[in-house]
C-alpha cells in the first residue's frame, strides 16, 4: 500500500510539473507576440480592388452557326413583337435567354440573349448596368482591351466597334432614366472575312 501511495504521489508531481512547463511555454509564446508597450499597431495596406475582366468570351456559349438543338444548357424564349406590316429583317431573329450565370465586365448581365436565324446562332446580345460615375472609365478600358491595339472603326466615347478573331463586336454606353446609372451593351456576330 505504501508503494501505491508513493507511485500516486510521483504521478501527481510529474503531472503538476508537466502542466507548469506547458503553462510557462504558452505564456512565453504570448509574451513574444504581444506588441511592445507604447507601440502603435501597424495597419495592413489596403487590398487592391480586383481587376475587372473585359473578356466577352463568357457570353459566347456556342460558336456562331451552331444549331439551336446543339447549344449547351437550357434556353428560355424571349418574345419580340414586330409591326404586322413590316418586312422581316436579320434583326428579327428568334432570341432566347440562356439559363446560366455568366460574368460580363465583372457583373451578371441584366440581359443576355442568343438569337437564331433558321435555327442557327447568328447574334449574341448582352447588357450590364454600371454606376454613371464608373461607366466612362470601365467602357474606355474595355473598348481598348477589345480592340487590342487595332484602331476602332467608331471613334466616339460612347461607341466601340471592332473584331476579335472571327467575332465582330459593337458596343455602346448609354445613360438611362436614372442619372446615377448607365448601361453598357454589346452585340456579337460572326465576322465576315474581308
Amino acid at each position: 500500500m505504501a508503494q501505491t501511495r508513493r507511485l500516486i504521489r510521483a504521478l501527481v508531481a510529474f503531472g503538476c510539473a508537466a502542466a507548469a512547463v506547458a503553462s510557462a511555454a504558452w505564456l512565453e509564446g504570448c509574451a513574444a507576440t504581444a506588441p511592445a508597450r507604447g507601440s502603435v499597431p501597424t495597419a495592413l495596406p489596403p487590398a487592391a480592388p480586383p481587376a475587372v475582366s473585359h473578356d466577352f468570351g463568357p457570353l459566347v456559349l456556342a460558336p456562331f452557326g451552331t444549331a439551336f438543338k446543339d447549344v449547351p444548357g437550357p434556353l428560355t424564349e424571349v418574345l419580340v413583337f414586330h409591326q404586322p406590316d413590316a418586312r422581316r429583317s436579320s434583326e428579327d431573329a428568334d432570341c432566347f435567354r440562356p439559363n446560366v450565370v455568366v460574368s460580363f465586365l465583372g457583373r451578371a448581365p441584366s440581359d443576355h440573349l442568343l438569337c437564331f436565324d433558321h435555327d442557327r446562332l447568328k447574334r449574341i446580345e448582352a447588357a450590364v448596368a454600371l454606376s454613371a460615375a464608373e461607366a466612362p472609365a470601365v467602357f474606355a478600358a474595355a473598348c481598348a482591351d477589345w480592340r487590342r491595339g487595332v484602331p476602332a472603326t467608331v471613334l466616339e466615347p460612347d461607341a466601340c466597334e471592332g473584331r476579335q478573331g472571327d467575332i465582330a463586336f459593337s458596343a455602346r454606353r448609354t445613360e438611362g432614366p436614372d442619372p446615377a446609372a448607365a448601361t453598357v451593351s454589346i452585340t456579337l456576330v460572326e465576322a465576315v472575312s474581308p
